[in-house]
């Protein structure tokens, strides 16, 4: 699974890197919504972990971004924050992100979810092979 993971904390990435490539995930890391946006225009990604507050672009704009682009339209968001509100978190599922993970997190929390996201990845590439 390939994931790129967009946070303005450089300790918070570094850990997240730490965490998910002990579990094989391959990870392209950004510190900020501009390298987000060059990663997402080059590449695609099973997964974008990110910030809501980012510098240039903001965690909305990137989800509003990936919504738009065919190319990114089966990419799983997941949304960190250490201040989700009750407006952002109606926000964010009403704009189609898969998840949110309330920082602080624990490295288990992080395998987690994203475990559980790899499977449903999983399962919808195994369901397109028999339906295409």
């Amino acid at each position: 699974m390939k994931i790129l993971v967009t946070e303005k904390n450089e300790i918070i990435r570094n850990l997240i890197l730490h965490i998910l490539s002990k579990e094989g995930y391959e990870l392209k890391l950004a510190s900020n919504g501009k390298e987000a946006f060059t990663f997402l225009s080059e590449e695609k990604f099973d997964i974008i972990i990110t910030n809501i507050h980012l510098q240039y672009y903001s965690g909305f704009e990137l989800v509003t971004f990936i919504k738009s682009k065919e190319h990114l339209k089966d990419t799983k968001i997941v949304i960190l924050s250490d201040n989700f509100t009750p407006e952002n978190i109606l926000r964010l599922y009403k704009m189609g992100i898969d998840d949110m993970i309330e920082k602080p997190f624990t490295p288990m929390e992080m395998i987690c979810r994203l475990g559980k996201l790899s499977e449903l990845i999983t399962k919808e590439k195994n369901i397109g092979k028999f339906t295409s």
